[in-house]
């Protein structure tokens, strides 16, 4: 499998749960999960535009910032939430925020 179907694989799953996360009530879940979502939108978009993606989240938002800025304010917007996600509780306000978010990036991507 190559690495921008290895991408849509993750994509896919992740949504998928979280969509189930969300429905569960388990917003803490579901901001991860999306948060990952978003982090495959802006890899397979990078892998589109420069054939290459981020090893970790500062060398990713290094390239999201040059080369896909759209993608970029979105997932710098959401990392605080993300990284919030592991040791606070997360409401279903910020969640339904998130979701809302990616869905966003999945659109510009979809366009781009």
């Amino acid at each position: 499998m190559g690495q921008q179907e290895m991408i849509e694989k993750n994509l896919r799953e992740y949504e998928e749960i979280a969509a189930y996360s969300m429905s569960k009530g388990k917003y803490n879940a579901a901001v991860i999960l999306y948060y990952k979502a978003l982090v495959e939108i802006c890899d397979g978009e990078l892998l589109k535009r420069v054939n290459k993606i981020g090893a970790n989240h500062a060398e990713r938002f290094i390239l999201l910032k040059k080369h896909a800025p759209e993608l970029y304010a979105i997932a710098s917007r959401l990392f605080r939430f993300y990284r919030d996600s592991y040791n606070k509780e997360i409401t279903e306000t910020i969640a339904k925020l998130v979701k809302k978010e990616v869905e966003y990036a999945q659109r510009i991507r979809t366009l781009g």
